[in-house]
């Protein structure tokens, strides 16, 4: 007789000569190993991480991409049974996420791939989040971590970039300048057939710069005088 001891977090599903498939909790269980077959399954939340893949997006350029899975078993046995000799359920979770992450990108473009890409999650986890409750799991999210570009189009990108922000410089620039201009022609109007409000100009610009100013001041005998 063997022997397992099982966690709060962990499930057994035993495959025993002539008997029923049975999902042990936990506990210490005891088995026959020669005519037993245990798989011990772990449901606590993990991480697949899928390698990157080059993919070619909707304009014919190829990007590599990553990204990673995270998940928990929720049917021990639906999630054993799901494996085969050749091929687990860890493994089926894998391939559901490369397709999915394929037919993403090549749905886009270059340009569109790295607009959209914080929002990869919500087209790409659905997708993925089918695939594993067919075999026994739960996805919480698919994040879509490393996009690498050819390095002609990295640089392409980043002059697209530059030369964006230059533009909103000189526009920045034009809108200042015609504020400025906008100001001055109000001002102008304003001191236009009114002297009195030009002389109070004057006397605050002399006040700013400590500078003089002479103003034409009229006698009683009708001439004018120089006054400071």
């Amino acid at each position: 007789m063997a022997r397992v001891d099982l966690q709060e977090f962990q499930r057994a599903v035993l495959h025993s000569s002539g008997l029923p498939v049975r999902v042990l909790g936990p506990g210490r269980h005891r088995f026959r190993r020669r005519r037993s077959v245990l798989a011990v399954v772990d449901l606590r939340p993990a991480l697949l991480k899928v390698a990157g893949q080059e993919v070619l997006t909707a304009d014919g350029l190829g990007v590599r991409a990553s990204v990673v899975v995270r998940y928990s078993v929720t049917d021990p046995l639906r999630w054993v049974l799901a494996g085969d000799s050749e091929t687990s359920a860890v493994q089926w979770l894998y391939l559901a996420a490369q397709l999915a992450v394929r037919d993403f990108i090549g749905g886009v473009s270059a340009e569109d791939l790295l607009a959209t890409r914080s929002s990869a999650a919500e087209v790409v986890t659905p997708r993925v989040r089918d695939a594993a409750e067919r075999i026994g799991a739960v996805v919480e999210a698919v994040d879509l971590r490393d996009v690498s570009f050819p390095g002609d189009l990295r640089r392409t990108f980043a002059l697209v970039v530059v030369a964006r922000q230059e533009a909103l410089a000189s526009l920045e620039r034009a809108r200042g300048e015609v504020a400025t201009l906008r100001s001055l022609a109000n001002a102008a109007r304003a001191l236009e057939g009114n002297p009195a409000l030009r002389e109070l100009r004057s006397v605050l610009a002399v006040e700013r710069t400590s500078g003089t100013v002479v103003l034409n001041v009229a006698t009683p005998e009708g001439t004018s005088a120089p006054s400071a």
